[in-house]
């Protein structure tokens, strides 16, 4: 579908029949289609320093492993220099499909655009709006994603002093729909901003800092911080612990890591944003396994995502979710994210124990009969 085939012992008779070349062509297109066990899958990833992106990375591995499909992966560890020569090898590994998210999307551009004309599948794991090639694409809104963040502690209706902990400042429009989202969510209240920081690639230790300098100056009126990723959030909360204040100014973040579930239930967390995960992942890969093969066209895709040359592109648009203490046994244990023990940090109830039991019956029953 996306590789053509060049007949080289016919290139003098094409040449006199340009009819004939396209109806070779295409023929040649139609009788090379590969079957799903003939697949390989490369994966550029920009980090596994968060959770979220190790765990889903593994999704990914099993899914190519459940269709019987071969996959490579290459970890760039937020450095651009090294994604693009990742990616660069994984051309030269004659993938069909390549699934990548980048630390910086202007930065691998070129070198995306460099496969999909040599014949891949190229698939970005977020949404683009412009900022890099693609194929397909995949994700959450950025903007609605932000407001997602904070609308739990707006919700709240805090007054006093709060600061903003946001990312790397080269994530580009994304990154800045994500701030102007957690911004637009506490326009309602009576809060007045003392601090705003971007934190380079994302890092804990250093979001912790500059907390801490916050805390040196407003330990008595700060109210909330408000941060735009779980890691943060923790870097955030150990700065508050270490000064007697965790639970009493308020945290958010996003991507529902298992860390920030555990501080949401123990109350030194406020919220976080299950923006992804297993099905995420899932659902990701097997769309663009059955996009390439031809098994869906984009007409079955309801939105378009925009890529580098202006192109509209289908996308793949799966939904946000605010997770908090209200709700995160329905929408995280049950749904399998995590187990009660990992949250909780406790033994399962007997009749938790007993339900898992019966699913995993279940499943071998499945297996023996398959």
């Amino acid at each position: 579908m996306f590789k053509k085939v060049v007949l080289g012992m016919m290139a003098a008779v094409l040449a006199f029949s340009p009819v004939m070349s396209n109806v070779v062509t295409v023929k040649a297109e139609e009788e090379t289609k590969k079957s799903r066990e003939d697949l390989k899958i490369g994966v550029s990833w920009k980090t596994l320093q968060e959770e979220r992106y190790a765990t889903e990375l593994e999704e990914i591995e099993k899914v190519c492993e459940e269709q019987g499909v071969e996959m490579v992966y290459q970890c760039s560890e937020n450095d651009n220099q090294k994604q693009v020569g990742q990616i660069e090898n994984l051309i030269s590994q004659d993938v069909d499909i390549l699934i990548v998210i980048a630390a910086e999307k202007g930065a691998v551009n070129n070198v995306l655009k460099e496969a999909h004309d040599a014949g891949i599948f190229v698939c970005y794991y977020e949404q683009v709006m412009g900022e890099t090639y693609f194929d397909m694409s995949g994700g959450n809104d950025y903007y609605e994603v932000g407001q997602a963040i904070t609308k739990t502690i707006a919700d709240m209706d805090i007054t006093g002093d709060i600061a903003y902990l946001y990312g790397d400042s080269a994530g580009g429009t994304g990154l800045m729909n994500f701030k102007d989202g957690m911004q637009d969510s506490m326009k309602d209240c009576d809060v007045n901003v003392v601090g705003e920081q971007f934190v380079t690639n994302w890092d804990p230790a250093t979001g912790m800092g500059y907390v801490e300098n916050w805390l040196s100056d407003y330990a008595d009126t700060l109210s909330a911080i408000l941060c735009m990723n779980d890691g943060l959030a923790g870097g955030a909360v150990q700065a508050l612990e270490n000064e007697g204040l965790a639970g009493d100014v308020l945290v958010c973040g996003q991507d529902c890591d298992l860390s920030a579930c555990q501080r949401i239930v123990e109350g030194t967390q406020v919220s976080t944003v299950m923006k992804g995960g297993k099905e995420y992942a899932r659902e990701f890969v097997e769309t663009a396994i059955s996009l390439y093969l031809g098994e869906m066209s984009e007409d079955d895709f309801e939105m378009t995502d925009t890529n580098s040359l202006g192109e509209e592109k289908p996308f793949m648009s799966y939904p946000a979710i605010i997770v908090t203490k209200d709700n995160i046994d329905e929408v995280v244990i049950d749904a399998g994210v995590f187990t009660h023990e990992e949250v909780y940090g406790e033994e399962a109830s007997a009749e938790e124990t007993e339900e898992a039991a019966e699913e995993t019956a279940e499943e071998d029953a499945e297996a023996e009969e398959e």
